[in-house]
């Protein structure tokens, strides 16, 4: 079993500002030492909010995800106002085609809320349940494939699930990697897998070559319940 791997642009900027060469070190320490507090928490692993997620693909399939019978599943938490959701796409394209080679299905999900996903929310009623909400969302999803050339599958999240500080999603982007049968959670990466625009810079960093080691567990392990407890935790 793993735990989740944070990120912080705040650890670039740490290194630019004036100060002591000690005062910077002391700063990063903090940066590096809350990243690992906040981000790296043993639990989340068996949310049963994870485990229960459905939702409903843009071509109108209701989709729980124990259905799913893929040696794996995979779940980037994206939406349309979120600018490094939208930088992490061509790596999110080149994990998506190695995730489909290893028979494991990927997604890009979206929670169901219309504000933070962009939508105008005066074109539905005060308190619009998922049926009002979803033809909204899709339309507004629709644009995003369009503008960016988007070819990996999209789903709407079904309430009761929302992205929230204390949850076991916190925010966007955030990608999680699940095994099946049975449906476990196996690793949450927060922050982008990656925000390179090459090939080169995709395949060069080092988060984009964990996210594919991730896969390649997956692809190990699903099926296999005994595979995560034998894990130990993992940091980084």
């Amino acid at each position: 079993m793993r735990l989740k791997m944070g990120y912080s642009r705040n650890n670039e900027k740490a290194s630019k500002q004036t100060g002591s060469v000690p005062g910077r070190f002391l700063t990063f320490a903090a940066l590096i030492g809350l990243l690992f507090a906040v981000h790296c928490r043993p639990g989340v692993h068996t949310s049963p909010e994870i485990l229960s997620l459905e939702g409903r693909t843009l071509e109108g399939q209701d989709l729980p995800l124990k259905s799913v019978q893929s040696r794996g599943i995979v779940l980037n938490f994206y939406s349309p106002t979120c600018i490094p959701c939208i930088e992490e796409l061509p790596a999110l394209h080149m994990l998506y085609n190695q995730a489909q080679s290893l028979g494991i299905e990927m997604y890009l999900a979206v929670t169901p809320d219309l504000e933070s996903n962009g939508v105008d929310i005066l074109k539905a009623s005060s308190k619009p349940d998922f049926q009002e909400m979803y033809p909204l969302l899709k339309q507004r999803l629709e644009q995003d494939i369009q503008r960016y050339n988007i070819r990996i599958p999209m789903m709407v999240l079904k309430p009761p699930f929302e992205i929230k500080e204390q949850g076991p999603v916190t925010g966007t982007p955030e990608t999680i990697f699940l095994m099946t049968d049975p449906l476990r959670l196996h690793y949450n990466l927060v922050g982008p897998v990656t925000t390179g625009q090459s090939d080169e810079e995709v395949l060069s960093s080092s988060r984009f070559q964990f996210a594919l080691d991730l896969l390649t567990e997956l692809a190990a392990g699903s099926g296999n319940a005994d595979s995560d407890k034998d894990q130990s935790p993992s940091y980084m």
